[in-house]
């Protein structure tokens, strides 16, 4: 199965998922290509204060909080930012609705000293796939795919973001049927 090009888009694991790692997960697809693909978790919140961790990254102290996602099991110590409106300046990954996606520290300096952009989350570790990996996994309905939605990413309780990015696609999970049986 071909199917690349699924950057922009959010990858919804299915009810039965039972990989720890992203169970009832929402991941953002940044990247997708024959090599495989990047992407972000977007609803598992991994602590609720920043500040707890920002000697890690040698920051002092911050005019700002929030909450730290996992982003998902690779480098779990490399943080990324998912923010909104994009700027060259960060060295990002343009999404659509003018998202983008970093790693970058100069990012995290103007947000902690609060002249960061507008909307912005912050994870540590990202979600990856090798090379026809995920085709794979989409195959076996491991995942439903919905388009991306800013206000999912930056004004849907993190909580209620795997059921609201389902909606995106018109599925209900309390009558969700994920397997076909075979005739």
């Amino acid at each position: 199965m071909k199917q690349k090009g699924l950057a922009g888009n959010f990858l919804i694991a299915s009810p039965g998922m039972d990989d720890p790692n992203f169970g009832y997960s929402v991941v953002l697809i940044c990247d997708h290509t024959e090599q495989g693909a990047f992407g972000l978790v977007v609803n598992r919140v991994l602590m609720h204060s920043l500040r707890s961790i920002l000697f890690s990254f040698d920051i002092e102290k911050s005019a700002v909080d929030m909450p730290v996602y996992f982003g998902g099991p690779v480098k779990p110590e490399q943080g990324y930012i998912i923010y909104s409106p994009f700027s060259r300046r960060y060295g990002s990954i343009r999404l659509p609705e003018n998202i983008g996606v970093t790693a970058s520290k100069v990012l995290l300096d103007d947000i902690i000293s609060g002249r960061g952009p507008e909307k912005y989350m912050f994870a540590l570790g990202f979600s990856g796939w090798s090379s026809n990996q995920l085709e794979e996994e989409l195959m076996t309905d491991s995942w439903l795919v919905a388009p991306m939605n800013r206000d999912l990413i930056f004004s849907v309780n993190s909580a209620d973001r795997w059921r609201s990015a389902a909606r995106l696609i018109g599925v209900d999970f309390g009558h969700y049927c994920g397997r076909h049986g075979n005739a």
